[in-house]
């Protein structure tokens, strides 16, 4: 006499595909985790790429001459201004000063802030110093002579023009390029902030510079 068959059991076949599926979860969350940690960081700023290597200067500062060789080791924040700049300037000083903040003191101690004064007429060393010192007490503000402002500004790709003076006043304004240069510690440009970028951003970048 035929016996009908009996049906196959679906269960064990139904165990196995969400088992399949979370295995499946866990090679991509490591793949995607993997990534995550080789790729490389993305940047507020304009990437250098390759780097550029600078050309070394030696300018005054209040307390004799500074070479920017002799930052080698740390990341040198370059910013070419002058001290009676009404807006640009100051705001620029302020962001830098924000962002290392948040960066933190012992992140923050691998990096200088270097101010550089294309105004020779005006900005000795002493009203440099008195001015970045506004600041940050780690700022360091140079000055030069007019030979020495025109030569570091060619060989960084900084425009700068002095304006004539008032007639009733004196003060002249200076036309400049307004931008922060980031150096590694090889004096290697990596890195270009533009005028109003941002704290939060600075100090994103500044982090990932130091993971690589």
């Amino acid at each position: 006499m035929f016996k009908p068959m009996r049906p196959v059991s679906n269960k064990r076949i139904s165990y196995r595909i969400p088992l399949l599926m979370i295995a499946a979860l866990v090679v991509i969350a490591g793949i995607a985790l993997i990534y995550e940690r080789i790729k490389p960081p993305s940047y507020y700023g304009s990437v250098i790429d390759p780097p550029k290597a600078m050309p070394g200067f030696t300018l005054q500062s209040v307390n004799g001459p500074v070479s920017l060789d002799s930052f080698r080791g740390k990341y040198v924040l370059l910013y070419f201004g002058y001290t009676s700049c009404p807006d640009i300037c100051p705001i620029t000083l302020a962001t830098l000063t924000q962002a290392l903040a948040k960066l933190g003191n012992k992140k923050a101690a691998d990096f200088q802030v270097i101010f550089v004064s294309v105004d020779y007429k005006r900005d000795t060393p002493d009203v440099s110093n008195a001015f970045v010192k506004k600041f940050n007490t780690s700022f360091i503000g140079l000055s030069g002579t007019e030979d020495q402002i025109n030569q570091v500004t060619k060989e960084y790709g900084i425009y700068y023009k002095l304006n004539p003076p008032d007639p009733a006043t004196g003060y002249y304004s200076v036309d400049h390029t307004a931008l922060v240069m980031v150096l590694d510690s090889k004096d290697e440009l990596v890195l270009i902030w533009p005028y109003n970028t941002e704290p939060d951003q600075e100090t994103s970048d500044m982090a990932a510079l130091l993971s690589r």
